[in-house]
């Protein structure tokens, strides 16, 4: 198996780079508690990654439940804004995992832009997960897909619900055989098939594509994606980001909770996504709220199931010293290596317990000894 190499040597560091990141568009901070009521899911259900949600009682014999999902607890918090809300969080997620008895805590870390989201706001937000995918990985790709485009060639077909969703299964799919086959059923004309199938296996840069979208482009919902995704791709070129985000309608998310963009980021070495977001207007809808959404997550504790744990180390550099060592002089050593970006781990000789590192060293007259 090819392992992903990273830029980042573990989650802590990956951490601090991303709130870095995050911190710099003026996003701030926010924290939340491990739990909340059940209900808040259960009205939400096809809006998580997975129903698989871990209950409890608490002591007055509410269902609670274990947060499956970062995105719904936000938005219940700060739903009586008046303003914009630039929020990104670092927090555990909790799923019981299929046919175990077994829960699992995955850290994920990501942002939610709540309020007055226009095309500049959406672009910010693409280009933030750009960044962070760059900040991991020298090798990604961002996926994007418009649900308004989708939803155009869709309502051009005159299809009905049924047939629509079964559709959308085969577009995410890239399946042109079934959709083909269920368009015939649906008695939906030929032009209109060829050109769900068109969309379903479209993939790539946005210019590059943009003669083809045009072609297909069927009415004023397909048109106004068009737009939308021209104005999102200038400003991610001028960002440096716009070679790293391709075309793909396959990206779909469900429909009563998302409209507008929807992406997927991919890191190389990772057999599946790794990041996560989107437009979800119809979330806020549910809630009360006249305002725009859209947000994104990294799964960190994802991403670090595929890397090669025999390979991590514990420090770059250890360092054993002695009764008689000089004390002013090894905290120099270490000093000077920790600011040359080492990491460092020193132990009295006698206490010291086995790691893996790159180097191992001893203050001897008054320098460092390799071993």
């Amino acid at each position: 198996m090819d392992y992903p190499i990273l830029n980042v040597k573990n989650e802590d560091e990956a951490v601090i780079v991303l709130k870095n990141l995050y911190r710099t568009y003026g996003y701030l901070p926010y924290k939340m508690s491990k739990f909340e009521e059940y209900d808040l899911y259960v009205e939400n259900k096809n809006f998580l990654v997975s129903d698989d949600i871990i209950t409890f009682s608490d002591f007055n014999g509410k269902l609670m439940a274990l947060k499956p999902d970062v995105t719904l607890s936000i938005i219940k918090k700060v739903k009586s804004t008046q303003y914009t809300e630039k929020l990104f969080y670092h927090e555990n997620v909790y799923r019981a995992l299929k046919n175990a008895k077994e829960v699992r805590e995955i850290l994920q870390m990501g942002l939610e832009c709540i309020g007055d989201v226009g095309t500049y706001e959406t672009a910010e937000v693409l280009m933030l997960a750009s960044k962070s995918l760059a900040a991991l990985s020298k090798h990604y790709v961002i996926d994007i897909s418009h649900m308004g485009f989708v939803d155009g060639i869709l309502e051009a077909s005159g299809a009905d619900f049924v047939t629509r969703s079964e559709i959308m299964t085969y577009i995410k799919e890239k399946n042109s055989h079934d959709i083909t086959k269920t368009c015939d059923r649906a008695g939906i004309s030929l032009e209109n098939t060829e050109r769900i199938c068109k969309a379903a296996t479209l993939w790539g840069g946005f210019e590059d594509l943009l003669p083809q979208l045009k072609e297909i482009s069927v009415n004023d919902k397909t048109e106004n994606a068009i737009r939308e995704l021209e104005e999102i791709y200038s400003i991610l070129k001028i960002n440096g980001c716009s070679e790293y985000v391709k075309i793909d309608f396959s990206v779909m998310n469900d429909m009563n909770y998302y409209n507008g963009v929807v992406f997927r980021g991919f890191v190389e070495g990772v057999p599946v996504n790794v990041l996560s977001g989107g437009r979800y207007d119809k979330i806020t809808e549910r809630f009360g709220m006249k305002s725009g959404a859209i947000g994104f997550a990294v799964y960190l504790g994802i991403l670090w199931q595929y890397i090669a744990t025999p390979k991590a180390q514990d420090a770059d550099v250890v360092i054993y010293y002695s009764e008689d060592t000089d004390l002013t002089v090894l905290t120099q050593k270490v000093k000077e290596l920790t600011e040359m970006g080492s990491t460092v781990t020193v132990y009295r000789k006698g206490c010291e317990k086995p790691l893996k590192c790159s180097k191992r060293f001893e203050i001897s007259g008054g320098r460092l000894v390799e071993l």
